[in-house]
């Protein structure tokens, strides 16, 4: 890195971090669900958007993320062998959910927000957003548009589900207390379990070939340990609330670059895309609540458009089922990536 640039760099990565920092302790102070993980990014996404000179602590992200996945893999117990007949009935309407919410977005990106074909396809698919980005320019779509469009997505979502949990339902961070659990809480073996879930889980997942892998891998042993028995907690809660912090930094962070000016327009076509979608998802959960008798809001959790590590974290902070939501999201990964490029081939065609 030439000298020139240590500066700069050192002073984008300090002001996220006191960004991070100050949103987090205001998230805790008005009893926020996850506040160490909103605040930061909401915190960053302002002021990254209002031209801030934000870098996202991008470098912790494979520390932070092996660490989030042992902790979203240790809520995976026996007892989620109970709901398997009713999660298979509300899986099975994931593809339906994917369809309608690609189809009505796709609709609104070409005739309301007027954008091309391809750039609105892969703007209203819910995929990922690094493998929509990819997969729009491979075909010659407006990457930036992509790119605004799902992090709005995820934005708009968390926000969204957050608000709807405090100011509909009196959730908070207050109101679930989670056991905190210390290093000296855990046993030397039980240490050595979790080190080992969080180390060779990418590894594992790069193996498996699986999404996200540094999140996925981890989780996949964590919870795989924690189901057989071979260790009880999850990682110590200080560790588990820094990596929080890291990727909410990083989420918020995305959006550095963005003018407002510029690209105002196309963050509210974002914006209403993913509250149609966030509709969509509330709809498909009510059916679910009815076909399958899951709770709704862990229905609700599982198909809404938001990341599947944001959307985990909040099944987390409300008590409902991390497996659920965790396999939901999968589901929907695996659903999207194969099908979206024949769909789009299909229908390429037509244009």
């Amino acid at each position: 890195m030439k000298s020139d640039t240590i500066g700069p760099r050192l002073t984008g990565y300090g002001l996220a971090a006191a960004l991070g920092l100050v949103g987090g302790f205001c998230f805790q102070w008005i009893g926020s669900p996850l506040p160490w993980f909103l605040g930061p990014m909401l915190f960053n996404a302002v002021f990254a958007i209002a031209g801030a000179p934000i870098l996202g602590p991008d470098v912790l992200r494979p520390i932070a993320l092996p660490v989030l996945g042992v902790m979203l893999g240790s809520a995976f117990l026996p007892e989620i062998f109970r709901n398997a007949g009713a999660w298979a009935l509300s899986l099975g309407l994931i593809p339906f959910y994917v369809a309608l919410s690609s189809g009505v977005n796709y609709a609104y990106f070409r005739r309301i927000a007027r954008r091309d074909p391809v750039t609105s396809f892969f703007s209203s698919v819910p995929g990922g957003l690094n493998d929509m980005i990819i997969l729009g320019e491979e075909y010659g779509g407006d990457t930036r548009q992509i790119a605004l469009s799902h992090s709005m997505r995820i934005l708009v979502s968390v926000l969204f589900l957050a608000l709807t949990l405090v100011l509909m339902l009196g959730v908070s961070g207050r109101a679930i207390p989670r056991p905190v659990t210390h290093l000296s809480d855990i046993s030397p073996a039980g240490g050595l379990v979790l080190l080992g879930c969080a180390v060779a889980g990418p590894f594992l997942g790069r193996v498996l070939r699986f999404p996200a892998r540094y999140l996925l891998g981890p989780l996949f042993l964590s919870a795989t340990a924690h189901l057989a028995g071979a260790v009880e907690s999850g990682p110590p809660t200080l560790l588990s609330l820094s990596a929080q912090f890291v990727l909410g930094t990083g989420v918020g962070a995305r959006f550095a670059g963005v003018s407002f000016a510029s690209a105002a327009l196309s963050m509210l076509h974002g914006m209403i895309s993913s509250l149609i979608a966030l509709a969509i998802s509330a709809a498909i959960a009510v059916v679910a609540l009815q076909a399958a008798d899951i709770a709704f809001f862990e229905a609700f959790l599982g198909y809404a458009p938001g990341g599947m590590m944001e959307m985990s974290l909040l099944a987390l902070a409300i008590g409902q089922s991390v497996a659920y939501v965790t396999i939901a999201h999968v589901t929907r990964y695996v659903i999207v990536m194969f099908t979206a490029p024949t769909v789009f081939s299909r229908l390429r065609t037509r244009w």
